[in-house]
């Protein structure tokens, strides 16, 4: 995922979300050694639990990018990490993966910035991925013009995007998209395929676990994430709904997470 980025924020916004410093956590240690102490007790209790269930239940992609493209084909995962495409099961024969990211990782190979990257060739690509990073960057139109560049003709672009989801900076959070809007955003594309891929109880759900852990929180971030993580193991059954209302014709009204499938004409 594209995750980091210099743009600038207004002073009182940055005086909302900036990081800690060290001088500052050990002033705060001082101040409320008790609290600290619990607070590093339960991140410590977190990292050592497992995944829990997840709260979407994909709804079906038809087709599959994979289904479109030719043999051998080369493919770029933009913003990745360590996804590798592997989004639709099993990867095409021959293909040739190559994964981007803001900064170097396990995974990137590599280093660049979505909204140029000329360090790729232009007409180089059979297949371009950009999953849940729109959101991420400043300009995403920028993203997807340089997508459309580095795509040969008759080139598949598949891209994913949060529209009703919650506030999740990695580092900064821009940007929602409605099924039109990324549509109208990739209309350079021709347009295979668009709609969401979480339907209208998996979005309840998710925001249900979401509002229930900052409810029972205190104002603790530790204590959030492990509210979350409970809520979830709780509550994912509640995705299972979108079997039935996923299908209904007003399911748009809660749609949150739009896709685009398109070929570079």
């Amino acid at each position: 995922m594209e995750r980091r980025t210099n743009v600038t924020q207004p002073s009182n916004w940055r005086a909302v979300i900036r990081a800690i410093t060290p001088s500052e956590f050990r002033q705060r240690f001082q101040r409320q050694p008790y609290k600290m102490m619990v607070g590093g007790s339960l991140r410590k209790i977190y990292r050592c639990l497992p995944e829990p269930p997840s709260t979407n239940f994909e709804l079906p992609l038809n087709p599959s990018p994979y289904e479109l493209l030719p043999p051998n084909p080369v493919i770029y995962d933009i913003g990745a990490k360590t996804a590798r495409a592997k989004y639709f099961g099993v990867l095409p024969s021959g293909s040739r993966i190559i994964c981007t990211d803001i900064q170097p990782g396990l995974g990137v190979d590599i280093v660049a910035d979505a909204q140029h990257m000329p360090q790729i060739p232009s007409e180089s690509a059979d297949c371009i991925f950009l999953v849940s990073i729109l959101q991420h960057i400043p300009y995403p139109q920028k993203a997807i013009d340089e997508a459309f560049r580095v795509l040969r003709p008759g080139g598949i672009l598949y891209v994913s995007v949060p529209f009703i989801f919650f506030y999740h900076r990695d580092p900064e959070d821009y940007h929602r998209f409605s099924v039109p809007g990324l549509y109208t955003l990739c209309s350079r594309f021709q347009c295979i395929a668009s709609g969401s891929r979480r339907g209208p109880a998996s979005t309840f759900c998710d925001l249900l676990i979401r509002f229930l852990g900052l409810l029972l929180c205190f104002n603790s971030e530790a204590l959030y994430a492990i509210n979350v993580y409970c809520c979830k193991w709780v509550l994912f059954w509640i995705k299972y709904f979108d079997i039935v209302i996923a299908r209904y014709s007003l399911a748009y009204l809660m749609w949150g997470n739009p896709y685009f499938l398109g070929r570079k004409p």
